[in-house]
C-alpha cells in the first residue's frame, strides 16, 4: 500500500515540476546584455530583469509658440504716412539685446578704424653727437654716455610706439549676433523707420532739412540739438538720381550719415538715434542675419 501511494504523489507532481520548467525555459533572466554595435557588455544589476533599449529614444523638441514674424510699418520718405504693414523676422528684429556681443563688435570695429600710424624716433633716430657727455669717473655726478639718451631733453623716446596695426579678431557669428541685437533694439525703442525708398528730387540741403523735421526725425533748429540719423539705403554701382540727391543733400547736415546696407556697422547704427531702411535694404539684412 505504502509504494502505491508514493507512486500516486509522485505521478500528480511531475506535471507541476514540468510546467515550472517549461515556463522558466520561455523566458530566461538574462545576465548580460550587449547594445547592437558596441563590444562592451552591460551587466544588469541586482533584482533587475529586462532588456535593453537600443537606440535610445529620441528626445522631444520644444515647439516655439510665437509666430516667426513680427509687424512693422513701411512708410512714405516725405510725408511719413503708412503705406502698407510688413512681416519681418523675428530672429532679426526681434532677437535677444546681448549688450557683450554688442560691446566685443564694437570694439573689434573701432580697432579697424584705427591708423596705427604713430611713431617715436629711437636713440640711433635722434639727431646729435655720441660723443661722450663727460669723464666716467671724477666728476660725482652720474655716468652718461651720449646726450640722445632719454633721460635728456630732446633725447630719444624709451620704449615708445611704433607703426602698428590694432586690428583684432572677431567670430563672423558673434558680429551677426551683434548687429541682429543692434537692430532689435532699435525696434523695440521705436527707432526704427521702414520706408519704400530713399529718393528725393531736389540735393537742396535746405529741402532735406525741412523734410527730416516735419517727420519729426529731426528737431527743430530753435531747440538748438544736433540731428542723430542713419540713413541706410541700398546703393548699387549706378545709383538713380534720388538717391545721388540723398547723397548730395545730406552732406552738409551735422549728425546724419549716409551708408550702403552692404557695409553697415554695429558702431555706426549704435550712435544714431534713429535708423531709416528701404525696403531692398530690409529684404538684404533678414537674407544675412537670418539664422540658419
Amino acid at each position: 500500500m505504502q509504494s502505491i501511494k508514493r507512486a500516486a504523489g509522485l505521478a500528480l507532481r511531475l506535471p507541476q515540476a514540468r510546467a515550472l520548467s517549461t515556463g522558466a525555459a520561455q523566458a530566461p533572466p538574462p545576465s548580460v546584455l550587449r547594445p547592437i554595435g558596441s563590444r562592451r557588455k552591460v551587466a544588469l544589476s541586482a533584482g533587475e530583469v529586462g532588456t535593453l533599449s537600443w537606440p535610445p529614444p529620441q528626445a522631444v523638441r520644444a515647439v516655439d509658440p510665437l509666430p516667426e514674424t513680427i509687424q512693422a510699418w513701411m512708410m512714405d520718405f516725405e510725408t511719413n504716412n503708412p503705406l502698407e504693414i510688413l512681416d519681418v523676422q523675428r530672429s532679426v528684429f526681434a532677437a535677444p539685446i546681448r549688450t557683450d556681443l554688442v560691446h566685443r563688435a564694437v570694439t573689434y570695429e573701432r580697432n579697424m578704424k584705427r591708423q596705427g600710424t604713430h611713431n617715436s624716433r629711437t636713440r640711433s633716430e635722434v639727431r646729435g653727437s655720441t660723443r661722450k657727455v663727460q669723464p666716467q669717473k671724477g666728476t660725482g655726478a652720474a655716468r652718461h654716455g651720449t646726450r640722445r639718451a632719454p633721460q635728456f631733453v630732446g633725447g630719444a623716446k624709451a620704449h615708445g610706439p611704433v607703426p602698428r596695426s590694432h586690428e583684432t579678431g572677431l567670430q563672423r557669428k558673434v558680429w551677426l549676433a551683434a548687429l541682429r541685437s543692434v537692430l532689435s533694439a532699435k525696434y523695440t525703442q521705436d527707432q526704427l523707420v521702414i520706408v519704400d525708398n530713399l529718393e528725393i528730387e531736389s540735393h537742396s540741403t535746405g529741402e532735406l532739412s525741412r523734410l527730416l523735421q516735419a517727420n519729426g526725425w529731426c528737431p527743430l533748429a530753435s531747440t538748438q540739438k544736433p540731428a542723430s540719423i542713419m540713413m541706410l539705403p541700398l546703393m548699387g554701382a549706378e545709383q538713380p538720381n534720388g538717391l545721388r540727391n540723398l547723397e548730395l543733400a545730406s552732406r552738409n547736415i551735422g549728425g546724419i550719415s549716409l551708408m550702403n546696407a552692404c557695409d553697415a556697422e554695429v558702431y555706426e547704427i549704435l550712435r544714431h538715434e534713429f535708423l531709416i531702411m528701404d525696403r531692398n535694404a530690409l529684404d538684404l539684412l533678414q537674407g544675412i542675419l537670418r539664422p540658419l
